[in-house]
């Protein structure tokens, strides 16, 4: 199909023709798909990412979503998968980094809709007593200081900026476990701290808000304790991020979490070792954001592959979770 995919494009009646079939081969598909923010405000640690959808996009989302997929809780899918059983036409919605607007804003048209979804937090900031290194960078940059901050990582040996290298692409390509601390420094000697920004602007979950969510339609799962790149470290502090985060969403859920998803979530970001781990400290499923299809029958619940949700267009996201080749013809954004 995908030769007769190539030249037709999605709106016309071909390719509406195309999108049938298609649903119909992702009838054993798991689609699993990941946001970060749902906001119909601006903020400096989402602006320019592609990581913040208005509401009423997010809305258009659930609506499609609802009229062709199941939605499911991701520890149903674990658990039919575990179990050999059949997944026919499923969704499952999650959430990264644990923005506060996951459940205030999104989970306000979730829970109405009555559609269950997987917040993954960074218990390192839970409770706005700190910010995440990248939103400290970005926090940086967006306060002029985003060359102090792309000074002090090469000063640290971290290695040298490309000339056209943004700084954040640059703390990731080399980053290491002293990243944060190093990433604070910067951000103390201008002024202000971690605990300031993030006590200020509170763009987190409160250890609260994740005790009281109905557990029906809100799970929660790991996703480190301080949003590290997994496979920059050692085996000693892998083992510490799950560990310290299972341990805290413990403490709120009253249960460990089955679920990780790798931080950033591409090949490069974790390695093999970094999923033995993840079992040895209790997950029963670990998500990557590289996009693959997950099949029923094909697919382990330790492998399964996340899709991030494209901001702006819904032709795009309807593409996106059909599974329409990137190569179709191109498409007026909507």
């Amino acid at each position: 199909m995908s030769t007769f995919v190539q030249g037709r494009t999605f709106e016309t009646w071909t390719g509406r023709v195309v999108r049938k079939l298609r649903r119909r081969r992702n009838e054993t598909c798991i689609h699993v798909l990941a946001y970060h923010s749902i906001s119909a405000r601006p903020s400096v640690f989402t602006d320019g990412t592609g990581l913040r959808h208005e509401p009423a996009e997010f809305e258009r989302h659930l609506d499609y979503l609802l009229a062709h997929y199941e939605p499911m809780r991701l520890s149903d899918v674990v658990a039919r998968l575990e179990r050999g059983e059949p997944v026919h036409r499923s969704v499952v919605i999650t959430f990264d980094d644990g923005f506060a607007d996951a459940m205030h804003t999104a989970g306000a048209i979730t829970v109405r809709r009555r559609v269950p979804v997987t917040i993954f937090p960074v218990t390192g900031v839970v409770g706005n007593q700190d910010l995440m290194w990248q939103h400290k960078l970005a926090w940086l940059c967006a306060n002029g200081h985003g060359d102090r901050a792309g000074q002090a990582l090469s000063a640290a040996g971290v290695g040298s900026r490309g000339a056209e290298e943004t700084v954040e692409s640059f703390a990731r390509r080399c980053f290491h476990a002293g990243v944060p601390e190093l990433l604070e420094e910067v951000v103390r000697r201008v002024g202000s701290s971690g605990r300031e920004i993030a006590s200020s602007l509170r763009p987190y979950l409160e250890p609260e808000d994740i005790a009281r969510a109905e557990p029906d339609l809100f799970e929660f799962g790991n996703h480190t304790h301080r949003h590290v790149i997994l496979s920059a470290l050692d085996e000693a502090g892998q083992r510490a991020e799950l560990e310290t985060a299972r341990d805290l969403l413990r403490a709120w859920t009253g249960a460990a979490p089955i679920a990780l998803a790798y931080p950033f979530g591409l090949k490069r970001h974790y390695t093999q070792r970094t999923t033995q781990l993840a079992v040895e400290t209790g997950h029963r499923a670990m998500l990557d954001a590289r996009r693959r299809v997950n099949v029923t029958g094909r697919t382990r619940a330790t492998e399964l592959s996340r899709k991030p949700a494209p901001v702006g267009s819904q032709i795009d996201f309807e593409m996106l979770v059909e599974d329409w080749p990137a190569n179709s013809a191109a498409l007026e954004q909507r």
